[in-house]
């Protein structure tokens, strides 16, 4: 009785044959994310913040998803190794994630493709078991006609509600057809008339604690919140990055994992950054984000 209560979820068979499936802890982390996206729209509070979910989205914190993770004997997954896999489901096209302090949503690409249907099938039983046995025939293909109709109305409205969102947010609709005006690179925005067009999405958490695990091997000035100049220097550095990508021919990774990779791998503080100069100031992240110093790492790397 309590499953019934909580209700269910739908997961294709085909699931079981993927390669990446045998990694149970994917494969939990999978299921649960299914089962915690919204089914239709719904606006929750989480982390103090209310939040206007769409169907296929669910927020969270990656540390909070790390401790649902658990093997036989307790122990808990890492938020690095639960970002890691959400970056594989991204690089998949099963998802898109992004978040601030407050939480980070994770929205499953195409969730209405399987999932629209299958939540019309509790109405489907319900109304053929209760009907009368002496009209079950009659019965049965009323109720056949009926629900098809209203498939078909639950699966428009969902797609419908499912492409708004995507007119203010980078989340995952395949095909031509669905593309909207930003993803075709028509509205002011994708064109770059407007101001705001260049500045990527990030996971802002991420690149904060990548900085601040750099700022204290070092002794650097750690950071709290990302300001407008590191913002502006973390534009500065992906622009680059796009630049050199499509004059070598590469294909560019995901933001969060270049940008972070920057930090983590790239950025080697000088002694004049850690204090060995005239004045002893100690230099960070804004010095990091310098464009001779983008240059001179991503020359290195290419």
């Amino acid at each position: 009785m309590e499953n019934q209560k909580q209700g269910h979820f739908a997961l294709f068979r085909s699931l079981l044959s993927k390669d990446w499936a045998n990694d149970t802890a994917k494969f939990s982390l999978w299921v649960r994310i299914i089962g915690m996206a919204q089914y239709k729209p719904r606006t929750v509070d989480f982390d103090g913040v209310k939040w206007d979910l769409q169907p296929g989205q669910m927020v969270t914190k990656i540390p909070y998803l790390a401790r649902k993770l658990k093997d036989s004997q307790g122990n808990e997954k890492s938020a690095k190794q639960v970002r890691d896999m959400l970056e594989f489901f991204a690089k998949e096209k099963m998802i898109t994630f992004a978040g601030n302090r407050h939480g980070t949503v994770i929205t499953v690409i195409n969730y209405t493709d399987y999932q629209a249907d299958f939540e019309v099938t509790k109405q489907v039983s319900n109304e053929v078991t209760n009907k009368p046995s002496n009209h079950a025939a009659c019965g049965i293909a009323e109720v056949t006609k009926k629900v098809s109709n209203e498939v078909e109305q639950s699966k428009k409205l969902l797609e419908q509600e499912y492409k708004n969102i995507t007119q203010t947010h980078e989340v995952g609709l395949s095909g031509d057809e669905k593309l909207t005006p930003r993803q075709k690179g028509t509205n002011p925005r994708a064109k770059k008339t407007n101001p705001r067009a260049s500045v990527p999405t990030f996971d802002r958490e991420r690149f904060k604690d990548t900085w601040n695990c750099k700022a204290r091997q070092f002794g650097l000035p750690s950071i709290l919140s990302i300001t407008t100049t590191t913002e502006d220097g973390i534009k500065r550095l992906w622009q680059s990055y796009l630049k050199q990508c499509k004059e070598l021919g590469k294909e560019p990774r995901d933001i969060d994992t270049f940008i972070n990779g920057y930090i983590e791998f790239g950025y080697k503080p000088t002694d004049w950054a850690c204090g060995a100069n005239p004045t002893g100031k100690k230099y960070g992240i804004d010095t990091a984000l310098r464009q001779k110093n983008i240059d001179q790492i991503l020359a290195e790397e290419g």
